[in-house]
């Protein structure tokens, strides 16, 4: 097992699942310094130190190996985690700043064209911009972990009893969306971004209305994102059958001629 050293540029932290090799996890990927997409794992974010838990758009610096997979993914790497060095944040400014300059030139036209490399390069990761979002949709899930699940979260907890008990959201979230390609038919495509899923937990807490709270969720995710954003897909391919969901949302200002013209 061959292990180096890679700066990456942090874009993706969907919601922790409990994983029966490696406890409660996090899909975690972004883009190197040489511009390569890269995920990484296991990272258990939430046993980390504060001095190791990065945020979107932070650069981190880390050894990597890579990772051996059913599929074979080409960007999956597995992590050492005490290698994890925080470094410089790269901020959102007015006009969205440097963030672009890193992240603009690794964005595909389509989905379909990630579909294609995925045939052809066995490609896992990758970003667009959709061409229409039609709709956010909140879908009834179980409230509870299952029993399996349950007792990989109380063995975790036994290492790490500083923090909560993983909580276990109600809904699941979806986009239905077109791309800017002829060879699209539509999309619906589930969300596991962690930060509409923090959305739920903190907006449930202030409006103690669950109607309420799904309302302003939809109003976020929908309206604000894609029509007072220009927002983009991180997506990625889970590790069993390869089929891609959307694992972050990047969303800068929309320009004023955007605005303007009502685009």
């Amino acid at each position: 097992m061959e292990w180096r050293d890679e700066e990456i540029l942090m874009l993706v932290k969907v919601y922790p699942t409990p994983s029966k090799k490696y406890g409660e996890t996090v899909c975690s990927a972004g883009i190197t310094r040489h511009g390569k997409w890269i995920r990484v794992y296991p990272v258990p974010y939430r046993d980390l130190p504060p001095s190791q838990q990065f945020v979107k758009f932070q650069w981190i610096r880390a050894r990597i190996t890579q990772a051996k997979e059913k599929l074979s993914r080409p960007e999956s790497h597995k992590i050492d985690l005490n290698s994890i060095k925080l470094l410089e944040k790269i901020p959102a400014g007015d006009k969205w700043g440097e963030r672009e300059n890193y992240f603009l030139p690794y964005v595909s036209k389509s989905l379909e064209v990630l579909f294609e490399n995925q045939k052809i390069h066995n490609v896992s990761l990758g970003a667009f911009k959709p061409k229409k979002v039609k709709d956010f949709i909140i879908e009834p899930s179980e409230d509870e972990w299952d029993l399996g699940q349950k007792g990989i979260l109380s063995q975790t907890s036994l290492f790490n009893d500083r923090r909560a008990t993983l909580e276990k959201t109600p809904y699941r979230f979806r986009y239905k969306f077109t791309c800017n390609d002829d060879r699209c038919v539509g999309h619906n495509m589930i969300i596991l971004d962690w930060e509409v899923f923090e959305s739920y937990r903190r907006w449930k807490r202030i409006y103690k209305d669950g109607k309420l709270t799904l309302e302003k969720l939809k109003e976020k995710w929908l309206t604000y994102f894609f029509q007072k954003r220009e927002s983009y897909f991180v997506v990625g391919t889970e590790s069993e059958f390869g089929k891609f969901m959307i694992l972050s949302i990047i969303s800068p200002k929309r320009k004023e001629s955007q605005l303007r013209f009502g685009f």
